[in-house]
């Protein structure tokens, strides 16, 4: 097997030319960095990755944490995924089901330098549980957190929520449903405070039965297609915390004889890949740019050169789930 011994003889260089082009460390001539490289494919010569990790400290990985696949998550690792190989790093996914245990181990591999850094989806501890990793690397979430120990890609919930009811409002619809994620959620309390100023600037009732947490999981909205045609009072328009559950909401809806926006509008919120098939109405809150923020603040701590953070917009999506005026 070659070594780097018979590469620097190959190049004509010496050994601690080629450590240096191996580890990226201290200045080489583009002409001896060439000579090295070619020498390397001549011979076969392959470098052992883990020994230069140990003598780095650096294995250009980022680990990625999230409890489960959800359906908001797959462009966004998409994103991520694509972030990280165009400047030279791998990510490694670790799927926690919502086990704090499981999600300790994924952040002690910050603290045993297998990752370089760790992006949290969406956390399982408390934030005091995980702050104390901060020590080992750099740490970023999509979680809303407003510290500054750990960088948070979210967008302002409280902002596009409104803009999206006042957009409903102005298409004519008064008898709002509210379909929210979990109410400790920071999201989800932004999104309260939206529509409990928009119900009270506006002087429209709020009907608390259609102020509905939902639980995330598969087919919660059909669970409230069914809650929906049940009701003798139903809402005019849904607004949904998640493009999958508003689809879930039209399928149901629709097997059981009603149409979508003839019966009901509905508002989604992702403008995820279901959306799109859908054709359903919803809010764009820089999905990608979030995604791509994520990485780049980690890339930024581990090196001197940065990539710039992009600026995130809401916009609301017209597409054919909401009446026209």
């Amino acid at each position: 097997m070659a070594t780097i011994i018979d590469v620097a003889k190959k190049a004509g260089v010496s050994k601690s030319t080629v450590s240096r082009v191996l580890t990226n460390n201290g200045y080489v001539s583009e002409e001896s960095k060439q000579k090295v490289l070619d020498a390397m494919d001549e011979i076969g010569y392959i470098p052992n990755l883990l020994a230069r990790q140990l003598q780095s400290g650096v294995t250009k990985t980022i680990g990625f944490i999230a409890p489960s696949y959800m359906s908001s998550m797959g462009k966004f690792l998409q994103v991520f995924m694509e972030s990280a190989k165009n400047n030279g790093y791998f990510v490694n996914l670790y799927l926690t089901s919502g086990d704090k245990q499981k999600e300790i181990e994924a952040l002690n591999q910050l603290k045993y330098k297998q990752v370089d850094g760790i992006f949290i989806l969406t956390r399982t501890n408390e934030w005091d549980v995980i702050k104390p990793f901060k020590q080992y690397g750099p740490l970023s979430t999509w979680n809303r957190i407003e510290e500054d120990w750990i960088y948070s890609s979210f967008v302002d919930h409280y902002e596009g929520y409104l803009m999206a009811l006042n957009y409903l409002y102005r298409q004519g619809y008064q008898k709002i449903g509210h379909v929210l994620g979990f109410y400790k959620n920071l999201n989800t309390k932004a999104r309260v405070k939206a529509l409990k100023e928009f119900h009270e600037v506006n002087h429209l009732p709020l009907d608390e039965k259609w102020l509905i947490q939902s639980n995330f999981k598969k087919n919660g909205g059909r669970q409230i297609a069914n809650m929906w045609v049940e009701s003798t009072d139903r809402p005019e328009v849904l607004a949904f915390y998640s493009d999958q559950t508003a689809a879930e909401f039209i399928s149901e809806i629709e097997l059981l004889g009603f149409s979508c926006p003839k019966d009901v509008g509905v508002l989604g919120f992702d403008n995820n890949e279901v959306s799109e098939l859908m054709h359903i109405s919803t809010v764009d809150y820089s999905l990608e740019k979030q995604a791509s923020n994520s990485f780049a603040y980690l890339y930024n701590e581990l090196n001197e050169k940065k990539i710039p953070i992009q600026e995130l917009k809401i916009q609301l999506i017209e597409r054919k789930t909401l009446r026209r005026l």
